[in-house]
Formats: structure tokens, sequence, C-alpha cells
């Protein structure tokens, strides 16, 4: 059998940062926090966007979010969308005089009326909705310039060996060809811990660029090409959702049993009218595999061991006139590593996100190809190239403990600044 492993998508906390051309304006930052409103557990990576306009952001990992927005929309309101929870709509006014206002959201019930209904037939509505028909139906059959803010992080233990930060522009091709997205950096900046790292560092390749190659509704399917992906997956009906107002089918897959190479298992999200694919999560069948390091590492030390203990990975779309756009991506990878005759095992992770918070970044349709992010390229090494401490004004220093939210506040201003001159 032949395939071929998705790379190290090295992902990273993403929220929204607005690249394109603003007019001078005064901009307005809301703070909240999503919960579940029976528990009161947060809700993480909700989808968080002024309901008339294209600004959005997601939730981080304790529910808690910001938006950052031109103060022409304070009369706006705020839609707060969680899959299986019905939405909030709350003014924006709200969140002026209560900041960090918590926004509970409510589990909800199927209405069964309103779906579709299909055969209960996995492979065929897997195969529907990742048909050529419903590509072109659902998301972009032109090219769209992105932009984004991406992260990638690297930890050994509870210390930080490096952190890298970048302002992205994206061109993200039509869904319709087969032609590759590129991606550039705007501004960038990093933070390296060589004394941290006793004798073994690591260095990512692909960062950003490897965050795109996880939209796999453009570039079907995981490990395996679309026509092949019956023979080396299971597939079945899992359960319904409701999210913004749509009814979801999920589909569950798993890698058939005598398939001896290492693939992924993991749950695609179907929005029942359209079929569109809204949200895709799967993760690398690691467990038990002592040879699942060789899908990650270009090389190292002859006397190491090397152990993936997981690979997560997810992909979300968001629907923006009429088309569902790459929105959000995300990965989580933990390993570990021991040198042979040694007792000592030590503990990496990585952690990368992309997220797309402007489509409407025209500069980013032409970026010239000597511009362009390589697969080989490693971002730790680049940014200095990009680095700008005017740009980042009073944050010069990285603070991985700090929330994404906090730093993107701090770096709008800079970019409206900037394409404004």
């Amino acid at each position: 059998m032949r395939h071929y492993y998705l790379k190290i998508f090295i992902i990273i906390p993403t929220i929204m940062l607005f690249c394109s051309i603003l007019f001078a304006q005064e901009f307005r930052t809301i703070n909240g926090v999503v919960v579940d409103i029976n528990s009161g557990n947060p809700l993480p990576y909700a989808s968080v966007s002024l309901k008339n306009s294209s600004f959005s952001n997601v939730s981080n990992s304790e529910g808690e979010f910001s938006l950052t927005f031109p103060g022409s929309y304070m009369k706006d309101s705020v839609v707060v969308s969680y899959m299986g929870y019905r939405n909030k709509v709350v003014p924006v006014t709200d969140f002026i005089s209560k900041r960090g206002r918590k926004v509970s959201l409510s589990p909800t019930t199927i209405d069964i009326r309103s779906i579709t209904i299909r055969p209960n037939d996995p492979l065929a509505l897997f195969t529907s909705a990742f048909s050529s028909k419903a590509i072109k139906s659902n998301y972009p059959s032109a090219a769209v310039g992105m932009s984004g803010f991406y992260r990638e992080i690297i930890k050994k233990g509870n210390k930080y060996l490096s952190l890298s930060e970048a302002v992205v522009d994206i061109h993200k091709q039509a869904y319709t060809n087969a032609l590759s997205d590129n991606i550039s950096i705007y501004k960038g900046r990093g933070n390296t811990n060589r004394g941290a790292a006793d004798t073994l560092f690591l260095k990512l390749q692909g960062g950003p660029l490897s965050s795109l190659q996880l939209d796999v509704v453009k570039d079907p399917f995981i490990a395996v090409d679309l026509f092949s992906a019956p023979q080396f997956y299971n597939f079945k009906m899992g359960p319904m959702f409701f999210m913004d107002n749509l009814n979801i089918y999920s589909i569950d897959f798993d890698q058939v049993k005598d398939v001896s190479d290492i693939l992924f298992s993991g749950r695609i999200f179907i929005e029942s009218q359209t079929l569109a694919i809204i949200r895709i999560e799967f993760e690398m069948n690691v467990q038990g595999r002592s040879d699942a390091w060789k899908a990650f590492v270009r090389s190292k030390p002859d006397d190491m061991q090397i152990g993936v203990e997981y690979a997560k990975y997810q992909i979300n779309y968001k629907l923006h006139n009429d088309k569902w756009n790459a929105d959000y991506a995300r990965t989580d990878l933990r390993f570990t590593a021991k040198y042979k005759g040694k007792l000592l095992k030590n503990k990496y992770d990585i952690t990368t996100e992309l997220a797309i918070t402007d489509l409407d970044n025209v500069t980013a349709l032409k970026i010239p190809s000597a511009e362009r992010f390589r697969m080989k390229d490693i971002l730790q090494n680049k940014v200095n190239d990009f680095k700008d401490d005017g740009f980042w004004e009073n944050y010069n220093i990285i603070e991985p403990d700090e929330k994404i939210e906090n730093i993107i506040k701090k770096i709008i201003r800079q970019l409206k600044k900037e394409r404004i001159d």
C-alpha cells in the first residue's frame, strides 16, 4: 500500500488579525467567556463573531475570548456558537457595560423536521460530502486572499524551548483546482531557550504552511487519496449535532484493522442540507506503535529512542458569503525521548494554531515566489528576518503564558497603522 503521511502539522494558538487596508477609525475591544449554562464549565474554541461583519474569533481553551472591531459596529450584536449548543446573540453594548461578560449557552435537541433524511449509509454520506459537486457548491471557486496569526510552541516538560509568532498573508487557492496554497510572513519574531534544551533541541519544518495542509477538504483524504479511502478506513454514523441553527451529521472513521500502516481515526461534521463539511477532528493511531516517530522526525541521534504519545489535529470552517472557508487549524503533538541505557525520559509538547481572521486581504493574492514560505523552511530560523521592534511597540517580550487574545489587541493597532501608511 502506498500513501502519504500528513507532515508534522505544527499549528498554533490563533486568534484574529486584520491585515487588509482599513480606514482610520477608532477600534474597540470586548472580552467575555463562553460557558455551559448548566455546569458552568468553559466551552473551548467556541465561535465568536459580529453579526453583520466578517470580524470573528474563537475562545481559548478556558472559554475566554476577545474581539476587536471598528467603533462603527458598536450597535451590532455578537453571535456566539458552539457545536451541540444553541446560538446566543448578545448586543455589543452588553460587553461594554460588563467587562469579561459571561455568555452561557444551552445544549440543544435536534429538530428532526428540518433535517434532510438520508439513508443510514456513512460511506455514501462521506462520498457525497467530498464529491466535486458538493465541493464546488459549498467552497470558494476562486482564490481568496486571507490574513492570519500563527504561533508555534515547543515545550520540554514545563519549560519552554521556543516560541515563534507570525502575522501571515495567505493565498488560498480555489477548492475546484489542485493548485497549492501559498503563505508568506508579514511580521514575525521568536524566542529560543537553549539553556533548557540540554543535549536535544527541536526545530519544526513547514510551520504555517503545514497548518494550511490540514485543509483535507481541499486535498482529500487524510493520508490517502479520496478514491482509495474506503480501502483503508471504516466509516460509521456518529451522533447528530446542532450549531449555528444548522443540523449536523457526524461520521466516525478509523483505519481498517488489517492495514499495517499507521493511519488516523476521527470525526467529520457535515451540514445536513448542503452536505458541507464544517469541521474535522482526527488523531494518528500511535498507540502501541514504536515506529510512529518516523512519521515526524527527520533526524535524531543514533542512540536516542523516541516515542509518540499522541498527535491530534483539528480544522474548522466558517460560512462567509454563502461559502465555507477554512477558519481555524490546530495541532497538538506529544512525544518522549531518551538515550539508550538511560532511565531518564524527557517529554516534549508541540502546539500550533493558525486562525484565519480576514478574507479580504487582496495583497495576499500576489505573493512573490521568493517570499513564499516552503515546507523545508523553519520558522524559528526565519522570524528574525521579519523582526520589527517598532511594530510590536511595548510588547517586545514574548510571554508564552499570555493569552493570545491579549496579544492580538496590541498587534491590531499596529497593523492598522502600517496598512494605512
